[in-house]
């Protein structure tokens, strides 16, 4: 390109000479002059059309793409070796815009993937100043993002652990995970992260809620003590019925009779128990079919009631029920559902004091069936409540009555198989109240 400019300039400054020479060969200075100024301006004029005017756009269109404009190009093209430098120029823009395209669209694929995180994720610069925080970084620490962005880490979450293990994440150059617990009663597992080469980026701080994680743990560990405990119970009586047996008992036919009905009560309650967890498994799992069939809901109420009327008048307590004729029929399982009413009043008998008052009520509304069970017992503690319906929970340790502790998981499970739902309500000395809701016609 260089070569053609200088062979241009070349042929007009060869022109510019030899019309001068020919002017001073004709005697005229003038002329010479005269000659000599208008080969100067067509030399001016070639220098501005072949050089200066495509460089000058091309400066400009650089100017362009700089500021912001990546669809500037250099138009029109230019003749020759600057057309090349143009169409160079075009394809460099043209490949900077494509790739300024992809970083822009993993760049919003990255952010919208940390904006969809179900986990807390905040990223920090080198200061420790948060640079980066997702939405579920917003409601886990209960400040706004823009609240959050621009101020300090230590000001969104003041624990010293956390902040410790975040400074030797970065002497040590790896990841570092905690297990924190919030003033909230939140269990969080805390991982932090150096990040290499990442721009503005230094750390990146993730939060993982793991409290119900925790919360499904000391269930387990609750189910495994408390069968421990009910097992224990009849049979430590069974030990001691055969104990004293040995010890000569057996020698007194009414010592022996009265021994061996005792006997006979605690296997019979560890047979029940047994029973009744592996039909709560069944439930659980799906193993038990439903016998489902189109049944009266005011049947199946009545002859829960009537069941349950001589154990509630033993205990002098009583026992109503206020269920319309218009209650549909459902399809249900008969069985099951019954038993189900059955466990929720025999739980009212055994925690309401005698002269007390248990009331069943049904009705239906929005296609499901509603059924509570009321009593006036000693009710149950807030903390307690939320987990009534765990197998071998007891609300109140005070009250170890008779029954398996299985009787509201069974309720619980029972009422899900058939696609409804569980409640309870209570406060301490003013009663209880469970309720359940179940379709009236089971979706398939």
């Amino acid at each position: 390109m260089l070569e053609s400019i200088r062979l241009r300039i070349g042929a007009a400054l060869a022109l510019l000479v030899a019309a001068t020479f020919v002017a001073l060969a004709a005697g005229s200075l003038v002329v010479a002059l005269v000659v000599a100024s208008i080969a100067a301006v067509v030399l001016a004029v070639v220098l501005s059309a072949v050089v200066l005017t495509p460089l000058e756009r091309i400066t400009r269109t650089a100017a362009d793409i700089a500021a912001g404009d990546l669809n500037a190009r250099v138009s029109p093209r230019p003749s020759g070796a600057l057309g090349n430098m143009a169409d160079a120029f075009n394809q460099m823009a043209r490949t900077l815009q494509e790739q300024i395209a992809h970083a822009s669209r993993d760049h919003s694929r990255m952010l919208a993937a940390l904006d969809s995180s179900a986990d807390a994720v905040i990223a920090l610069d080198d200061r420790d100043v948060i640079a980066f925080a997702n939405p579920a970084a917003e409601h886990l620490l209960r400040r706004p993002l823009p609240g959050l962005v621009g101020n300090p880490f230590v000001w969104a979450i003041a624990d010293a652990e956390v902040v410790e293990a975040l400074r030797s994440s970065r002497e040590k150059g790896e990841s570092q995970r905690l297990l924190v617990e919030r003033p909230t009663g939140r269990h969080l597992e805390v991982v932090l992260t150096p990040i290499v080469d990442g721009g503005d980026w230094a750390s990146l701080v993730v939060f993982h809620d793991v409290t119900n994680v925790r919360r499904v743990e000391q269930v387990r560990r609750d189910f495994v003590a408390n069968v421990s405990h009910e097992l224990r119970t009849p049979l430590a009586a069974l030990k001691s019925v055969i104990e004293t047996l040995q010890a000569g008992a057996i020698e007194d036919p009414a010592a022996t009779e009265e021994f061996l009905a005792r006997g006979d009560e605690e296997i019979d309650r560890l047979v029940l128990m047994v029973e009744e967890l592996l039909d709560l498994s069944r439930i659980e799992s799906g193993e038990m079919p439903l016998a489902l069939q189109e049944v009266p809901a005011g049947d199946i109420l009545a002859a829960a009631v009537d069941r349950m009327k001589p154990k509630a008048e033993r205990h002098g307590l009583s026992l109503t029920l206020d269920a319309p004729d218009s209650l549909p029929n459902i399809n249900a399982d008969r069985n099951l559902l019954e038993r189900a009413i059955v466990n929720l009043i025999d739980n009212a008998v055994k925690f309401t004091p005698t002269g007390g008052d248990i009331h069943i009520s049904a009705r239906t509304s929005d296609g499901l069936l509603t059924v509570d069970v009321r009593d006036t017992g000693e009710g149950i503690d807030p903390d307690d409540l939320p987990r009534v319906f765990e197998r071998f929970y007891k609300a109140d340790r005070a009250r170890r009555g008779g029954g398996t502790g299985l009787g509201l998981a069974i309720v619980k499970h029972s009422i899900e198989a058939h696609g409804g739902s569980v409640s309870a309500k209570s406060e301490p000395g003013r009663g209880s109240r469970f309720s359940f809701s179940i379709p009236v016609r089971r979706r398939r």
